[in-house]
């Protein structure tokens, strides 16, 4: 039987002088899995419509509410937060463990409400790097868990955090979304550029 995988590896030039900014910004979105209608797809490089390298780590498509459901946000410290990815597994049946640790500032009684309803519920993340692109932690396929833990300081110059640890599997690394998250039923962000829009009627 003959391999009939396309490949779609190409050359991946550096660009001297461009600068990368790390980390990623402080809003973090969040739905719970229970919410989600369907999912944007990851597409296959056997598809007919994939001819780019990129494309196989860029959503298609949008994720599709429940009725009356909005994504919600939480705003993170400064600076603080950061998302890896590593793969785990055994050839041929490799995954990615996309990870992030999502530091809040202070422990209110919002933050641990929050963190009592995670700890065993499966909530599908969108954060925003540095650079405008949105990347996606959580899929239809595995559970994204939530591990909330919190550290009050000692002296007094310390911070008090709440630290939100986020681990889902996927079978890309935390993927690019350039759809939409609505925020009401009259307003999203069009992640394809970070603006805030609002639904216009046909």
């Amino acid at each position: 039987m003959s391999c009939t995988t396309k490949s779609l590896y190409k050359s991946i030039e550096a660009c001297p002088g461009k600068k990368v900014m790390p980390g990623i910004r402080r809003r973090l979105y969040y739905k719970h899995r229970r919410a989600i209608a369907t999912f944007p797809k990851l597409p296959d490089a056997d598809d007919e419509n994939v001819n780019d390298m990129a494309q196989l780590a860029q959503y298609q498509g949008d994720f599709t509410l429940a009725a009356e459901e909005y994504w919600q946000f939480i705003d993170l410290k400064d600076e603080a937060s950061n998302v890896t990815f590593e793969p785990v597994g055994e050839d041929p049946s490799q995954l990615y463990s996309n990870q992030a640790n999502a530091i809040v500032a202070g422990q209110d009684d919002e933050v641990k409400g929050f963190a009592r309803q995670a700890l065993n519920d499966d909530i599908v993340y969108v954060y925003q790097d540095r650079s405008g692109k949105f990347c996606v932690l959580g899929n239809e396929a595995f559970k994204c868990h939530t591990k909330p833990s919190g550290d009050t300081a000692a002296e007094a110059t310390g911070a008090i955090i709440t630290t939100f640890a986020i681990q889902v599997y996927d079978e890309c690394p935390v993927p690019t979304y350039t759809g939409k998250l609505m925020l009401s039923a009259t307003t999203y962000i069009d992640c394809a550029d970070g603006e805030e829009k609002t639904v216009t009627n046909p």
